[in-house]
């Protein structure tokens, strides 16, 4: 005869099952601090019923452990990676031995802004186009749970703790996150602190007469940052000259004029005249970049984009962001390791208006041209006249820094 188990005995099994399955996921609470861009399935949408996906952060995660605890070999470090966070390798298919699951509020128009109606010049600057979209707002809430299947190192659980460190210190979910969007601070974590910086790469605040600079909110502190970026690039007096009116003036730096150079067309007030010449020091913040002259006379050049050399972009290696250090909030800039390759990239312009090719900035080795070229090009000196670093991600740390 079969034996009966009573129905309750089973309902407290069951229960006591799901509860040690539920012990095996480490949960962190997190918060948006900065308005997040995009992040749904469709590009530059936020998704209403999943706006934080479990497979964008998973990506995230692996970009911050190539970063944190990646070795320099790229054999070991594809090795390591697929063994924690899987992939196809030469031994066939591996699994991740880490899961990764989401816990967030399907949100309504309550939650969402329209992206134009963010202030601040710099972030309409970083969103160029992209102004007519809504971007998730900060304070919203989730949790990401983790779960180590059973095979996983010691080693490597404490990977994974270190990852999400340099997550939530520097990076984000959603868009355009290296210029700040979607910058999360995780509940119990510490930040990581500049002692911990890899020599082969830059960090920097924003500083005052007390030292580093402190912000009353993250999005102030992001804010700040990216109207210096804006200013380096493009602002008054800085990146360009005063203008009239509502008409911008000239460009301080050197692509408009070789452009005007190479395609032998101009208005008649702007003849070519940067010292420079034949170089693209911009190109080093990342590519595409789209030099548009807004001309309806046809007498400057058509609209052409600068693109790294047979390829379609090119990641910038830059990251400006809010950062919390334990205390307050900070407006930092970060490097990226190899940031220095980015500089020398070859390029090419799309249209080609002729046969002349655009040149990035000179190798390390060219320090006299380097420092040629640092002397004529505005932004990348202090206004007392002294030349930043020689190259236009260190001047533009150096400036960043200094807050001007």
């Amino acid at each position: 005869m079969r034996r009966q188990i009573d129905g309750e005995l089973l309902k407290g099994l069951s229960n006591e099952l799901n509860k040690e399955t539920e012990k095996q996921w480490q949960t962190y609470k997190c918060t948006l601090v900065t308005p997040m861009y995009g992040g749904g399935v469709e590009a530059g949408k936020v998704d209403t019923a999943m706006p934080i996906r479990a497979s964008s952060i998973r990506g995230q995660l692996r970009f911050w452990w190539r970063i944190a605890c990646g070795p320099k070999d790229p054999k070991e470090l594809f090795k390591r990676e697929t063994a924690i966070w899987g992939g196809i390798g030469d031994e066939g298919a591996k699994a991740s031995k880490v899961q990764i699951r989401v816990k967030c509020k399907k949100i309504n128009s309550n939650h969402l802004e329209r992206s134009k109606s963010i202030k601040g010049f710099g972030v309409k600057y970083i969103l160029g186009a992209a102004d007519e979209v809504s971007c998730l707002l900060s304070g919203y809430e989730f949790v990401l749970e983790v779960h180590y299947k059973d095979q996983v190192l010691d080693e490597e659980k404490a990977q994974v703790e270190e990852t999400l460190r340099w997550w939530a210190s520097f990076g984000g979910i959603g868009g355009r996150t290296r210029r700040g969007f979607g910058a999360i601070k995780i509940e119990g974590l510490k930040p990581v602190y500049e002692t911990e910086m890899k020599g082969l790469m830059k960090l920097e605040f924003i500083s005052d007469s007390n030292g580093k600079k402190s912000f009353n909110s993250a999005e102030d502190a992001w804010k700040k940052a990216t109207e210096l970026f804006y200013q380096f690039r493009q602002g008054k007096g800085i990146g360009r000259n005063e203008g009239q009116g509502s008409r911008p003036g000239r460009s301080r730096w050197p692509e408009p004029d070789q452009l005007r150079r190479m395609t032998k067309k101009h208005k008649t007030d702007h003849d070519p005249v940067h010292p420079a010449g034949n170089v693209f020091p911009r190109a080093a913040f990342g590519l595409p970049i789209i030099f548009d002259f807004n001309d309806r006379t046809n007498k400057e050049p058509n609209t052409m984009t600068l693109l790294p050399k047979g390829e379609q972009r090119m990641a910038s290696p830059l990251i400006i962001c809010p950062y919390k250090d334990g205390e307050k909030w900070r407006a930092a800039a970060l490097l990226l390791p190899n940031w220095q390759v980015t500089l020398v990239e070859e390029l090419e312009l799309s249209p080609s208006p002729s046969h002349i090719q655009p040149k990035s900035w000179p190798s390390a080795d060219q320090v006299s041209e380097r420092n040629r070229l640092a002397n004529t090009i505005e932004p990348m000196k202090q206004s007392n006249g002294e030349v930043r670093p020689n190259d236009p991600l260190s001047a533009f740390l150096d400036y960043f820094k200094q807050g001007q």
